[in-house]
């Protein structure tokens, strides 16, 4: 009896090592390599370009507007921030002198000053604003006046450029 039972469990250790202790006689594994998760890319772009060309604005006169579509190409929620930067041959006086309002079209949110100072915090920073190409733009309107006692030159002209920022909406954490 000795002898069956030593016997026994010699054929179970034999057993359990074929089968890699599992209890099948066979298995399997396999990999799958190489794939790959990249992330996308905001691009911001503007549309008319250039949106401003005001004629004949005169110190105390009635302001101006211009709007532009602001888009992303990533269908992605944004928010986005504005700075205006003076370009060369531009009046310093008149660069000094003009007065601008910028007003998010969804979310109202407005930022007035003087134009040599545009530079706005983030818009739509609570919510975001929708991405995804020129159809589903967002409007930004500009008003543009110059104060009844500027000292301006006659005839004089500034070129500016709008600087847009965009950064990807995330959930503000309170």
């Amino acid at each position: 009896m000795k002898k069956s039972v030593i016997a026994f469990l010699g054929i179970m250790l034999i057993l359990t090592m074929l089968t890699g202790g599992t209890f099948a006689y066979m298995t399997a594994q396999t990999e799958n390599a190489g794939n790959t998760i990249t992330t996308g890319s905001m691009r911001i772009q503007t549309e008319p370009e250039p949106f401003m060309t005001l004629k004949s604005v005169m110190p105390g006169g009635p302001a101006q507007e211009a709007r532009t579509t602001i888009f992303t190409h990533a269908p992605t929620k944004f928010s986005y921030k504005i700075k205006a930067v003076r370009q060369v041959g531009t009046s310093t006086k008149l660069w000094n002198a003009i007065m601008v309002e910028v007003k998010d079209s969804v979310t109202s949110e407005i930022w007035t000053g003087k134009l040599n100072s545009l530079d706005t915090a983030w818009f739509a920073r609570d919510n975001g604003v929708n991405g995804g190409g020129l159809d589903n733009g967002h409007l930004v309107g500009f008003k543009v006046w110059i104060p009844q006692e500027a000292d301006v030159d006659a005839e004089t002209t500034a070129t500016i450029k709008f600087r847009f920022d965009a950064e990807q909406w995330r959930p503000i954490s309170n």
